[in-house]
């Protein structure tokens, strides 16, 4: 290897971008590795094909790698043109633009704007589904079921509202869904405040291995647990009941790791500084680490609201009748109330979403700026 050609590589990797690319390049590869082996599994399987075996099964015959062979043909050939496209670019155009000082500023600004491009398209992406769940709330049935969708509704249904609402009733659902959320959010911030001072200032044998066990919690999702809980809530009659609701979620390991973590960063002098006072372990906890800690605070209880208002999957099990159930299953109940009609009025199950969705949107509309706070204090701890 030439000096010069060890000093291109050695720009090309000191930019950040060469092993990445690198490992495109191995990507694509791999792929088209696959849609080989592929095409060989498909050979062989047709080779064996009988004439008295039909399409059905001679589809089954075919392994899967061979089904996704052209799939992985055309995402291997993207990949790789992407990564050789990169890689030239990085090796012959990249110095040119950094010996003229126009094509840097020209470049800056293409950066930029295809920065700005990706950004609206991603955002687009993001918002299309509520954009549609709001016309179509607002549509008539027989144009939500046309089979051309229509990006702007033709004719205005707003009676769609006052309907869904006639329908369920959606007072109960609101009031279950504030009482069963606000104490679940209440169990949740003060039963992982005190679990994370206990891991973050106190003094005790296996403190960081039970710490550890907890943090294993996040690892479980409910649908693995969610069965001996039933039995569980269902032997003690809390069937139907704000106590199923609430009882079973009301500690999050989730919380209980984001406070140890802020809690940690709050030096001991502060808390000798209270006990001095005269101040209890209580006391020092409430009058000295959670106002230091506020933003975190702030952040888990609008965190735990929201994730209690939105809650479906244990409130479906739990719930068979109106008197418990929550906006989210009394919105997926609403299709039940359509049985025997001619067409689903998905316009009025959008309608009840978005009646639905409208105290959270307006809750992190007005208080994101304490989410964002909250979450990057707790990164960096």
């Amino acid at each position: 290897m030439t000096h010069k050609q060890d000093t291109a590589l050695h720009r090309m990797r000191q930019s950040g971008w060469f092993d990445p690319l690198i490992a495109l390049l191995v990507i694509g590869l791999i792929l088209l590795a696959l849609y080989g082996v592929g095409e060989w599994l498909y050979k062989d399987a047709i080779s064996k094909v009988t004439p008295d075996m039909n399409a059905y099964t001679i589809n089954q015959s075919i392994p899967g790698l061979a089904h996704a062979r052209h799939t992985l043909r055309n995402i291997g050939l993207a990949v790789l043109a992407a990564a050789i496209f990169c890689l030239l670019w990085l090796r012959f155009i990249s110095p040119l633009i950094r010996r003229n000082l126009k094509a840097q500023i020209g470049m800056r600004k293409a950066r930029v704007a295809l920065q700005y491009a990706v950004t609206i398209v991603y955002t687009l992406i993001i918002l299309f589904p509520i954009y549609w769940m709001l016309i179509s709330s607002v549509k008539t049935s027989e144009e939500l079921l046309l089979p051309v969708p229509t990006l702007w509704p033709k004719q205005f249904a707003f009676n769609n509202y006052p309907d869904v609402l006639g329908r369920a009733p959606f007072g109960l659902y609101f009031y279950n869904t504030i009482v069963s959320t606000f104490f679940i959010m209440l169990g949740e911030v003060l039963l992982g405040t005190f679990a994370a001072y206990g891991f973050s200032k106190g003094r005790f044998a296996g403190r960081n291995g039970l710490f550890l066990l907890v943090l294993g919690a996040l690892m479980i999702p409910i649908q693995v647990t969610f069965v001996p809980i039933y039995v569980l809530i269902s032997r003690l009659n809390f069937m139907n009941s704000f106590p199923g609701l609430i009882l079973p979620n009301l500690v999050s390991a989730y919380f209980i790791f984001m406070l140890r973590q802020t809690f940690m960063a709050v030096d001991d002098s502060y808390l000798d500084a209270g006990k001095v006072d005269g101040m209890g372990r209580i006391a020092t906890i409430f009058h000295v680490l959670v106002p230091m800690c506020a933003p975190t605070m702030i952040t888990i209880s609008i965190i735990s609201f929201i994730n209690g208002w939105n809650s479906y999957f244990w409130p479906r099990m739990i719930t068979t009748t109106n008197a418990r159930r929550t906006i989210a299953v009394g919105v997926a109940h609403l299709r039940e109330t359509f049985a025997g009609m001619e067409t689903a009025n998905y316009n009025d199950m959008m309608a009840g979403a978005v009646l639905a969705i409208i105290p959270i949107v307006l809750l992190f509309f007005f208080l994101q700026k304490y989410i964002m706070t909250g979450f990057s204090k707790a990164a960096m701890k």
